[in-house]
Order: C-alpha cells, then structure tokens, then sequence
C-alpha cells in the first residue's frame, strides 16, 4: 500500500531474454526492468533508453557484460570502487571523473 502522497512504482517489464524497453515505452526518468537479463533501464534527457549498472548478467551469471563506451559524464561517489572490461571509449565531451581515494580498474 501506498505511502499517503506518493505514488506506488510500477515498471515497465519483460521477461524475454535480451528485450528492452523502446523510448515509446517510457518517461523521461521512468525505469524498466528484464526480470531475466537482471538489467534496468532509464529513459533519459535526451529521450534515449539507457541501461543502468552496464549490460547485466550472462551465463546463469558467470559473465558480467560491460558496455564499451562510456557515452555519459559520471562521477563515481566517495565510498565506491569500479571497474569494467576494456578497451573502454569515452566519448566525446563525456567525463569520467574518480573521486579521491577511489578506484576505476579497466581490465
């Protein structure tokens, strides 16, 4: 039940291995779901549909798949550590930044 000024979330879902929500699909911020990939996506600014946290898992989980290019500015938080399979592209006018203390390992 619904906490009294607050909207109950309800996504967007598939079950179907590899599917994704189109940007018909969604809002700007709304949030999809592959119940079987693992994998949320994000309808974003741009009104393009983003995966979030990479490409989910494969293999019964044994794989983790990565993106290769990092096509949106990101600031990884105090307190969190990364990393990604490479050759990783930044694209252009994108920014990785890490912050004091924190690692981003590309293997």
């Amino acid at each position: 039940m619904a906490q009294a000024g607050y909207t109950p979330i309800q996504m967007y879902h598939s079950s179907t291995t590899g599917a994704l929500p189109t940007a018909g699909n969604l809002l700007v911020g709304e949030l999809g779901v592959n119940v079987t990939d693992r994998q949320i996506y994000t309808k974003d600014a741009s009104g393009n549909v983003v995966a979030l946290g990479g490409s989910g898992a494969k293999a019964g989980g044994a794989i983790v798949i990565n993106e290769t290019t990092a096509d949106e500015s990101y600031t990884m938080p105090s307190g969190t550590n990364g990393f990604s399979v490479g050759p990783i592209t930044i694209a252009s006018g994108v920014t990785v930044t890490i912050s004091s203390g924190q690692r981003w390992l590309v293997l």
